[in-house]
């Protein structure tokens, strides 16, 4: 799910989790491996990304497209059970293994494990996805002899928010300084929103000429659509989590339950209109991440949850089905997006739209045409737009409408792969 990387947001590699390898599979410290397969005649192509199921879900339809086009793609990715399925797409899989938090030692022996893999493999292009594949895998291709180093900033995480607190500036500044020096390395850095581009253009962080922005990465729409489940897999779900055949759904999905994503604020809308939408089911797809320190208690939950809400707070495979499940999207976030994954299902899928206006979440909608957007931190104004919503069927059919539309003509992943090759490519 869609951690990153909420993206839907992305998850964390499990402990201990291991990839079975073939053919197309190698671990940085296998000595079988430096001799390597005999090199492509064609243009060797590497992306990088912190978990496999983020590569797999985000990134998809990039190695997919890639590998069509004669290109020869590795993925670089720590061990998981998506590894197959990268292998699957035609991606050869190299895995590294990458901490989650910060660590001096560890984050130095990723540095040395990425150059010694450069070294070996002798990329064309390294394209580096999220914060240390920005930092440590520009710095080693770079020393590794590779010049055509591209970066993608994909939201700038609660490091680079208005959170206060030693521990947070502490981060900033070593991040900062860290992003500074590697993004003077890298040829060409990807935003996925404008706001993103200009903070970082601010802070003096990149060079105005060196940032592009291209609002997300794409999504499939044959894939997504509004018939892609069927009515059989929703009534199952329904099922499933107890929601009754011929309740409406507002609909959250994100990857982690954290605050930042507007969980109290999704908590308090669903409460306001308890009584005054009697018919409707609240329901929240957020997963538990125990590791942040952003995380939601168990106690909150036990204690601030209405009647009309129901939590599923485990990782699931099966985000599709949540979406389609939906008669309106909420996504109350005020966490640094980059273009939240959840949203550009809805929009794919013709579901209208209440979420923030904030940097992200504001690419997705075109307020008053597909959805709304609310301040925020402001449950009341969230749920006043969800009511609108949920008193007209005529105003939610002409958003989901218009919804489907500004998915065709902005995020199809025909477009925004063809404006990656070309413009951060540059092939």
């Amino acid at each position: 799910m869609q951690t990153s990387a909420t993206k839907l947001s992305a998850r964390p590699p499990a402990e201990g989790s291991s990839l079975r390898l073939g053919p197309r599979h190698t671990r940085i410290d296998d000595p079988r491996a430096e001799g390597g397969e005999q090199p492509s005649q064609s243009t060797k192509i590497a992306l990088i990304i912190n978990d496999d199921f983020s590569m797999h879900h985000f990134r998809g339809e990039l190695i997919r497209s890639l590998v069509a086009r004669g290109y020869d793609v590795s993925v670089i990715v720590p061990s998981g059970e998506y590894g197959e399925k990268l292998a699957g797409l035609g991606a050869r899989c190299h895995c590294v293994e990458m901490y989650r938090f910060s660590s001096p030692l560890k984050d130095l022996r990723l540095l040395f494990d990425f150059y010694r893999l450069f070294r070996r493999e002798r990329f064309d292009l390294v394209h580096n996805m999220t914060i240390k594949p920005n930092i440590y895998g520009t710095i080693a291709a770079r020393a590794a002899g590779i010049r055509n180093v591209v970066c993608l900033v994909s939201g700038l995480g609660l490091v680079f928010s208005d959170v206060r607190g030693l521990r947070v500036r502490a981060l900033r500044f070593v991040s900062s300084w860290l992003y500074w020096g590697a993004l003077k390395l890298a040829r060409r850095t990807w935003f996925q929103n404008p706001d993103d581009r200009d903070r970082f253009v601010d802070l003096g962080l990149i060079a105005p000429e060196k940032a592009v922005v291209i609002r997300s990465g794409g999504i499939n729409l044959e894939e997504f659509s509004a018939n892609s489940v069927s009515d059989v897999s929703l009534q199952e779900l329904r099922d499933e989590i107890g929601v009754p055949g011929e309740a409406r759904c507002v609909v959250m999905v994100t990857a982690r339950l954290v605050w930042s994503k507007g969980v109290r604020e999704f908590f308090e809308a669903a409460r306001l209109l308890e009584a005054r939408l009697p018919g409707w089911t609240f329901v929240m797809l957020c997963p538990r991440d125990e590791a942040s320190w952003e995380s939601v208690p168990e106690e909150y939950v036990a204690n601030h949850r209405p009647g009309n809400l129901v939590l599923i707070d485990s990782f699931r495979k099966d985000v599709k089905r949540f979406v389609a499940l939906a008669d309106v999207v909420a996504l109350p976030s005020f966490y640094p997006e980059g273009v939240p994954r959840t949203l550009l299902e809805a929009l794919a899928m013709s579901k209208p739209i209440v979420t923030t206006d904030h940097p992200g979440c504001r690419e997705a909608v075109d307020d008053g045409e597909n959805g709304f957007l609310v301040p925020t931190r402001d449950q009341g104004a969230l749920a006043d737009r969800i009511e609108e919503l949920a008193d007209s069927e005529t105003l939610r059919g002409k958003f989901g409408t218009a919804s489907r539309q500004k998915c065709e003509n902005e995020f199809s992943s025909e477009i925004v792969v063809n404006r990656i090759i070309k413009e951060i490519y540059s092939l």
